[in-house]
């Protein structure tokens, strides 16, 4: 369940609405590009490796100051995509009390601070209690109204009701041919919207059998996730016409308009709670997986040693502390900048953050066969002696090194001259802090 909370969540549903059945092709490419590889690959890591995930495999490839850059990235990314999950789960809160405090900059602005901090108080108390935290958020607000969303569409068209999906069996409505800048910037979401099932291997320790069941954890996440978000994606094309689409919440018109087919419009402001209370447990989940690498790299002496102190349940405290202070500055934005743009800006960065890491990832997997042989790997990605890790890992270095060039297209009106270098440069520095910190406290702390 904290495997699926990590990327599972309703909010990708009506971006794949706004593609029509361009949404199947979409999904099949996400699948056996990204997700199958990132799967294979992290159960292949971490049952070799069950430490505390990226940080510890991409040190044993290429050395602590990469693995501390590794780690960096995930969790800095996790900072800018929390704060859009976040904001998400503001606006569906709207619906449940009034949708006019949608365009509420301190609404949204307050919304995020008290279920940030909430979340990261919950988490305090360790592994358990978050993983009880993304079973029931998951379970009664992802799973019951993607359930809900999907009968109740299938009831709608048994009965007759005009469908706003176009049906057409030509190729333009199959697959992406018009407008191939708009389609990549439509894949990337896709993309993006699977990523992250390999953080959970941070709390690979505290597994029983590990080498077993995390594999099993991981593939069972990734079908879940896929069957249900297609599915949902589908339900939603079916009732919204896409030019009344709104791509935040698309989900909640959806149910709009099926709770108003059967006169249930009153139990719209308890799907709105449930929806952002889904959300917001993925807010939970995204909390600790990173924050667990953070502190594995403090252990090697990278942090201050203050941070490499936890609590009696095993959280490291400070650490979760100093996330939650960033995210309150990262949340600034949305009171200094449209709320869409904001959005934007985030997922944007994000983005190019995770690629890069996802790179590092990839090829460090192909390089531990070479370095690490003799390592006992209870799980193996098939293929071979080593050609089919080249095929699972190749395939998705390619498409993770394509996404980092396509997270340099501008969204919206923006202005290409002065986004893309932005992103390089905002890459670049994120990269470099990392690697220049280690360095520095090398010479302070002498390993």
């Amino acid at each position: 369940m904290m495997t699926a909370a990590l990327f599972f969540t309703l909010r990708n549903m009506p971006m794949m609405a706004g593609t029509g059945l361009q949404m199947v092709f979409f999904n099949i490419v996400t699948v056996f590009a990204f997700l199958i590889p990132i799967a294979l690959v992290a159960a292949e890591l971490a049952t070799a490796w069950p430490k505390n995930g990226v940080f510890h495999w991409i040190e044993e490839a290429y050395g602590t100051s990469w693995g501390f850059t590794a780690i960096w990235l995930q969790w800095a990314q996790s900072i800018f995509g929390i704060a859009s999950i976040l904001a998400y789960v503001a606006v569906n809160l709207c619906y449940a009390f009034d949708p006019q405090l949608a365009t509420n900059r301190w609404f949204i602005f307050g919304i995020i601070l008290v279920v940030y901090w909430g979340a990261t108080a919950a988490n305090m108390r360790g592994t358990r209690t978050s993983g009880m935290i993304s079973t029931v958020c998951l379970s009664s607000g992802v799973l019951l109204p993607s359930a809900v969303l999907i009968i109740m569409a299938v009831f709608y068209i048994i009965q007759g009701n005009p469908i706003y999906l176009k049906l057409a069996l030509t190729a333009d409505n199959w697959l992406p041919l018009v407008n191939p800048e708009h389609h990549l910037l439509l894949f990337l979401s896709f993309i993006f919207g699977v990523a992250g099932i390999e953080v959970s291997a941070g709390h690979a320790r505290e597994v029983r059998n590990v080498r077993r069941n995390y594999p099993i954890a991981v593939f069972s996440a990734a079908i879940l996730g896929f069957v249900v978000t297609l599915l949902g994606g589908l339900a939603i094309a079916v009732v919204v016409p896409i030019a009344h689409l709104n791509m935040v919440s698309g989900t909640i018109q959806a149910l709009q308009a099926l709770f108003s087919t059967w006169h249930l419009s009153f139990l719209l402001p308890l799907a709105a709670f449930l929806v952002a209370f889904g959300a917001a447990g993925q807010v939970s989940t995204w909390i600790l997986g990173p924050i667990k690498g953070m502190w594995a790299a403090s252990q090697s002496g990278i942090l201050p040693a203050s941070f490499q102190e936890a609590n009696r349940h095993g959280v490291p405290r400070n650490l979760l502390l100093l996330q939650a202070v960033f995210m309150s500055v990262v949340a600034l934005l949305i009171l200094v900048m449209p709320v869409n743009t904001a959005f934007l800006l985030l997922t944007s960065l994000a983005v190019v953050l995770y690629c890069f890491m996802y790179l590092l990832l990839f090829t460090a997997a192909i390089r531990l066969r070479y370095t690490h042989p003799d390592v006992p790997r209870p799980y193996r990605v098939p293929g071979g002696r080593n050609w089919g890790l080249w095929l699972v890992a190749g395939i998705g270095f390619m498409t993770s090194l394509a996404c980092l060039f396509i997270g340099l297209i501008p969204p919206g009106h923006m202005a290409e001259n002065i986004y893309a270098p932005s992103m390089i440069g905002a890459l670049i520095l994120m990269i470099l802090i990392p690697l220049g910190w280690y360095r520095y406290r090398r010479q302070i702390v002498p390993a």
